[in-house]
C-alpha cells in the first residue's frame, strides 16, 4: 500500500477532506519548530522525541476547544481519554512527516510564497500585505522562517492526503449496491415491554444496597464547588440609572424630526361587485352595468353602508357597511389604492376594476400627514438618550476595568471604588454551572475554575458575555469534593436498583416473547397477554417518514437478517433496549430493495462522494496503522 501511496502522491488538493487527518491544534499550533531543549520527552517515534511541552501545548489547546463546545457539560470530558486522543494525533502527525520525507515530496520556493501570498489572513484588500503578514506572525509568536515552515508542511501533507484519496474509488456495481441498501424499506411490525409493569414486583434488600454503594464508592462525591464574587460592567445596565437631560431630549428630537412624520391616512368604505365569472365578458358587463346603478342611486342621495351591506360581495366589510379602516399602503390593489388617494373626503368612486370585481369607493376620513410632538415621541427618545449614554460610560470604564484589576490582582474592590461599581456574589455551583444567569455561563464557569482563581487566587480577567457586556471576577470560597455516606444516597440507590431489576425483567420477558414469536404464535394474542399492544407491520425506510415507528426501533430492524433465514416464510426476530428502559420486540416480515434506477443523478452523484470520504477514510487509518507499525514507538503514559 504504501508504495502505491508513494506512485500516486503527486500535485496538492484545494481542500483536505474533514476528519481525515485527526491532529488536535491548529495550523499555528504545531510547535515542533519551536525547539524544546532539555524538556522531558513524553513519546519516542523513530529517532524524534515529542517533548512534555509540545504535548502540554496541543493538550491545553484540544481542552480549550472541547470545553468550548460541551459549553455547560464540559464536566462530562474525560480527561484521560483526551490525554490518548492528543499524543494519538502527535503520533500520527510525527509519523506522516517522516514518510513525507522518506517519499521525496517536496514544494518550491516559488509555490510555498504563492500559497502564503493567497492566504486571506495575510492580505489586505484582496492583496498580500507584508505589515500584516508579519503583524499575524508576531501575535502568534512565531518567525517568518518557522511560519514557512509549518505552511510548507501543511503543503506536503495535502500533497500524501491526495495521493491517499486517489485510491478513494467507488465502481458502478458498488454505487448500485449502496443504493439499494440505503433505499431499502422493511415491514416492520413491533411491541413494547414498559419496565414500569414491573416495578411492583421489585423488592432491593440492604444486601444489595450496601454492595452497589461499596463498588462505587468512588463515585459518590459532593462535586468540587466554588462560589465568586464579580464585578459587571454592562452598557444595559449603566443605561438604568442614567437620568435624562430634558435639553439634551429636545436636541435629540430636532435631529431626528424627519424621523417622527406620519404620512396622510385614509378611512375609506367599499362595494365590490363582483361578476358570476370573472372570464365571461357578458357577466363582467353585467357586473359593470350594476356598478353604475349604485353609483347613480349613492349619488341620489342613498345611505352607502345600506347598499353595502345589501349589495357588496366583499365578505370581510360588507357587513360593516363596507368599512375598510384606515387603510394601509400595500393592502388593497394598486388600482384601489391609487383612486383612494384622488378622493376628496366623502367623495364617492368611479366604479374601479380590480381581480375580485367592480370596487365603488368613498373616503370618510382623512388624517393629515404630521410630525409626532416632542410629548409624544419622549419615552422613545429618553430610551435611546439612556442607551446612548450608557454606551458612552462603558467605554469610558472598560479600559480602567481591566487595568485595576490587573493591577490589583486579589482584590476587586479598588475597580468597584474607583469605577462606582458594586461587587456581587453568588452561592456555590460546580463545574456543572449553576441556576442564575452568571454562574450558567460556561465562560464564567471556565474562569471560576482555571487555575489562575482556584489556585492561585487572582482575578480573572474581563469576560465578555455579550455586547458591551463584561464581568471579572475571583473565587470567594471553595469546596473540594467530599464523600457521601451511604445514608445519603440510600434512596437514590433504593430506587436505582429497583428500575435496574424492572428494566430486567422487562428484558426477560422481551426474549421470552421472542422465541414465542420464532414458533409461529400469533403476535396479538401474546401482546394481549402482557397488556401491551401490538403495532401491526408497516413499510418503513432506514429514516421512518412521518415517524411511523421509533427510530431506534427501525434502527434495530435493519439490523436483523431479511426474513425467513430460519424458517420458511418467518418474520426475523429481535429486541432492543430502549433508552426509556422498555424493551422492544420486532419482526420483520418482508424486505424491499431500493431501486438503483429511481435515484436521480445529484442523489448519485452525492452518494458516490458520500462512499469515497468514507473509502478515503479507511485508507488513511490503514495507512497510519502501516506507518506505525514500521515504525519504534514509545509512548511514556505516566509523563502525559
Amino acid at each position: 500500500m504504501l508504495q502505491s501511496i508513494r506512485d500516486r502522491a503527486h500535485g496538492w488538493l484545494a481542500w483536505i477532506i474533514i476528519g481525515l487527518i485527526v491532529i488536535p491544534f491548529a495550523l499555528w499550533g504545531i510547535q515542533s519548530y519551536l525547539g524544546n531543549a532539555g524538556d522531558v520527552e513524553v513519546a519516542r517515534i523513530g529517532g524524534t522525541d515529542i517533548s512534555q511541552n509540545e504535548f502540554q501545548q496541543a493538550y491545553e489547546q484540544q481542552r480549550q476547544r472541547m470545553r468550548s463546545l460541551l459549553g455547560n457539560n464540559s464536566a462530562l470530558l474525560d480527561d484521560a481519554k483526551l490525554k490518548q486522543s492528543v499524543i494519538d494525533g502527535l503520533v500520527a502527525n510525527e509519523v506522516i512527516g517522516q514518510s513525507i520525507g522518506e517519499m521525496g515530496l517536496r514544494i518550491s520556493n516559488a509555490e510555498l510564497a504563492r500559497r502564503i501570498q493567497s492566504m486571506p489572513e495575510f492580505q489586505k484588500n484582496g492583496q498580500f500585505s507584508r505589515a500584516n503578514f508579519l503583524e499575524q506572525l508576531r501575535r502568534l509568536g512565531l518567525t517568518p522562517g518557522k511560519a514557512e515552515a509549518s505552511v510548507r508542511d501543511s503543503f506536503l501533507k495535502e500533497q500524501l492526503t491526495a495521493g491517499i484519496t486517489s485510491m478513494a474509488m467507488v465502481t458502478q456495481g458498488e454505487l448500485d449496491e449502496a443504493i439499494r441498501l440505503k433505499n431499502q424499506q422493511r415491514e416492520v411490525g413491533y411491541l413494547i415491554v414498559p419496565w414500569k409493569n414491573f416495578e411492583k414486583q421489585v423488592t432491593v434488600d440492604e444486601t444489595a444496597i450496601k454492595q452497589y454503594f461499596e463498588e462505587r464508592r468512588s463515585t459518590f462525591v459532593n462535586p468540587e464547588q466554588v462560589s465568586i464574587e464579580y464585578i459587571e460592567l454592562s452598557a444595559s445596565d449603566l443605561a438604568k440609572n442614567i437620568k435624562a437631560d430634558e435639553q439634551e431630549l429636545h436636541k435629540l428630537y430636532e435631529e431626528q424630526r424627519a424621523n417622527f412624520a406620519v404620512e396622510e391616512q385614509r378611512r375609506a368604505s367599499q362595494i365590490v361587485i363582483a361578476p358570476e365569472k370573472t372570464s365571461d365578458e357578458t357577466a363582467l358587463a353585467a357586473a359593470s352595468t350594476k356598478a353604475d346603478d349604485l353609483r347613480k342611486r349613492l349619488q341620489a342621495g342613498e345611505d352607502f353602508a345600506k347598499l353595502a351591506q345589501e349589495f357588496s360581495k366583499d365578505m370581510a366589510t360588507a357587513g360593516s357597511g363596507g368599512d375598510l379602516g384606515f387603510v394601509a399602503k400595500g393592502s388593497l390593489d394598486p388600482a384601489v389604492e391609487l383612486a383612494l388617494s384622488t378622493l376628496k373626503l366623502n367623495e364617492v368612486s368611479q366604479p374601479v376594476k380590480s381581480p375580485a370585481g367592480f370596487h365603488i369607493l368613498k373616503v370618510t376620513q382623512i388624517k393629515p400627514a404630521s410630525i409626532k410632538s416632542f410629548q409624544e415621541v419622549r419615552a422613545e427618545l429618553e430610551k435611546e438618550y439612556q442607551q446612548r449614554k450608557g454606551q458612552d460610560q462603558f467605554f469610558e470604564k472598560s479600559e480602567p476595568l481591566t487595568n485595576f484589576v490587573y493591577e490589583n490582582p486579589d482584590t476587586l474592590t479598588v475597580a468597584a471604588r474607583e469605577l462606582g461599581l458594586p461587587v456581587k456574589t453568588t452561592g456555590f455551583f460546580s463545574r456543572k454551572g449553576g441556576a442564575d444567569s452568571i454562574t450558567s455561563q460556561a465562560k464564567v464557569i471556565n474562569a471560576a475554575f482555571s487555575d489562575e482563581a482556584l489556585n492561585q487566587g487572582y482575578n480573572s480577567e474581563p469576560i465578555e458575555l455579550g455586547e458591551n457586556h463584561l464581568v471579572v471576577l475571583r473565587v470567594k470560597e471553595h469546596k473540594t469534593a467530599s464523600a457521601r455516606t451511604l445514608e445519603q444516597e440510600r434512596q437514590a440507590i433504593t430506587e436505582r436498583l429497583r428500575t435496574n431489576i424492572a428494566q430486567s425483567k422487562a428484558q426477560a420477558a422481551g426474549e421470552l416473547i421472542q422465541a414465542r414469536l420464532n414458533k409461529g404464535e400469533d403476535p396479538q394474542t401474546i401482546a394481549k397477554e402482557y397488556q401491551v399492544e401490538w403495532i401491526k407491520p408497516v413499510l418503513v425506510g432506514r429514516e421512518p417518514a412521518n415517524e411511523k415507528i421509533p427510530a431506534a426501533i427501525a434502527s434495530a430492524a435493519f439490523a436483523l437478517p431479511k426474513p425467513g433465514k430460519a424458517v420458511k416464510n418467518s418474520p426475523a426476530v429481535g429486541g432492543q433496549p430502549l433508552d426509556s428502559g422498555d424493551y422492544a420486540v420486532i419482526a420483520v416480515y418482508a424486505v424491499k430493495e431500493g431501486s438503483p434506477t429511481a435515484m436521480d443523478a445529484a442523489g448519485r452523484l452525492a452518494l458516490r462522494r458520500e462512499l469515497q470520504r468514507t473509502r478515503a477514510e479507511d485508507e488513511y487509518r490503514n495507512f497510519v496503522n502501516e506507518l506505525k507499525a514500521e515504525t519504534k514507538i514509545v509512548v511514556y503514559q505516566d509523563k502525559l
